[in-house]
């Protein structure tokens, strides 16, 4: 009978043993938690991009040359980078799909007074208005803005069933995941395959890539060839009047280019 409170005490302080070991533990893990949260959110704004604001004699120099509507639309299109340059790239392809299928399609022989006339995303911005391939290059650009890969995207030009030539942007996340299109004769952001109403008849890229197709309707689509660094006259002098008319503007920006320093372009 003496022995019992002796054992009784034994196991008393083995479990207080324990509680403090707990306590020590938890308190640990605790710290630890902590920290790898302050790492993450210190990883996560050191990895957050910026666009630069631009000096408002920018915009006063686009309502000089364009008039005060298209000053009002670049700030619109400015507040929509910047608004969404951190987002997920589904977000972004929503917006600026959204976005930029709100202008008004405008033939080139109205509007430009040329056949086959490839605009500026400036020139589409500022005039709010274009056809399909000045939409979609002027998608393309907000989305670089945004921070998109270059490598992420891609012009098709494609008939439609209405036998129309017709050319819509690309984005694909990897070469093992299938293209999402974004169509100005369409609302909705769809997968190639839910694009059976589009013949693919060639896909190119920023850096002059570009690989013809094989389509045989019904969405089945298979590459015949991939020809690298081809020059697409069009689309190389549409970069360059966009590079001459975004320098014209320096001046009006304090010396300081229009597009932010991370920005990479391919030539």
């Amino acid at each position: 009978m003496e022995m019992q409170p002796k054992y009784k005490n034994v196991r008393v302080r083995s479990k207080q043993i324990m509680l403090i070991e707990l306590r020590t533990l938890l308190a640990f893990a605790s710290l630890l938690l902590a920290f790898c949260i302050f790492c993450l959110v210190g990883l996560s704004a050191a990895a957050e991009k910026e666009f630069p604001d631009w000096d408002q004699g920018v915009y006063a120099e686009i309502n000089k040359r364009h008039g005060e509507e298209a000053a009002r639309r670049m700030i619109d299109v400015v507040q929509l980078i910047k608004v969404h340059l951190n987002d997920p790239v589904e977000t972004q392809l929503e917006e600026v799909n959204e976005y930029m299928n709100q202008m008004t399609w405008i033939a080139d022989s109205e509007l430009w007074k040329q056949p086959d006339y490839w605009a500026t995303p400036f020139e589409t911005i500022t005039t709010f208005g274009g056809d399909c391939e000045d939409i979609a290059i002027a998608k393309y650009l907000v989305l670089r803005l945004m921070g998109v890969p270059d490598e992420h995207l891609g012009f098709a030009h494609v008939i439609t069933s209405d036998k129309e030539h017709h050319m819509v942007l690309l984005y694909r996340a990897s070469e093992n995941e299938t293209a999402l299109v974004l169509d100005n004769k369409d609302p909705d952001i769809k997968t190639a395959q839910e694009r059976p109403d589009l013949l693919a008849v060639y896909v190119f890229r920023n850096d002059g890539t570009t690989f013809t197709i094989k389509d045989e309707g019904d969405a089945k689509r298979s590459v015949k060839a991939k020809l690298e660094n081809k020059r697409l006259e069009k689309w190389l002098t549409a970069k360059e009047r966009s590079r001459e008319n975004a320098e014209s503007y320096k001046p009006f920006n304090g010396g300081r280019p229009l597009t932010p320093d991370w920005l990479k372009e391919s030539k």
